[in-house]
């Protein structure tokens, strides 16, 4: 019998409001739930209009503070609260959701560890929906 090893990280489908400032935070912990210290990490977004798609129409990492690192509590499935957890923010200005001209996209991030070990983080898509207030 044959096993599979599913190594995908988790899929997270965003819904966003255009002309909103775009801040998730997503929590990265050890599979037994310890929180990992990503203060030496680097990470990188990529969003594209599909999977296949070769221009990225949005490109943000640590270096431009489109991604940031943060500490807080992190809520597990069962309400477990972890303090002290690591986590990359989301940080997409007003103006960029405001300009959106696309109905859905995907995205992925990715962690860079010192040494340069990539590690796929979190991906989905991206769907933005009109504003009321501008």
């Amino acid at each position: 019998m044959a096993t599979t090893l599913d190594l995908r990280p988790p899929t997270i489908n965003i819904k966003f409001e255009k002309g909103g400032t775009l801040r998730p935070i997503f929590y990265y912990l050890s599979p037994t739930y310890e929180v990992i210290n990503l203060s030496t990490y680097a990470a990188r977004m990529q969003v594209r209009l599909t999977y296949d798609s070769s221009t990225p129409i949005w490109e943000v990492d640590t270096t431009d503070g489109g991604l940031v690192f943060v500490t807080g509590t992190a809520t597990l499935a069962d309400e477990t609260l972890v303090p002290n957890a690591w986590g990359v923010k989301l940080n997409i200005s007003d103006a960029l959701t405001a300009a959106v001209d696309w109905s859905s996209a995907v995205f992925d991030i990715e962690l860079i560890e010192p040494g340069l070990a990539v590690i796929p983080f979190v991906r989905g898509t991206l769907t933005p929906y009109d504003e009321v207030t501008r």
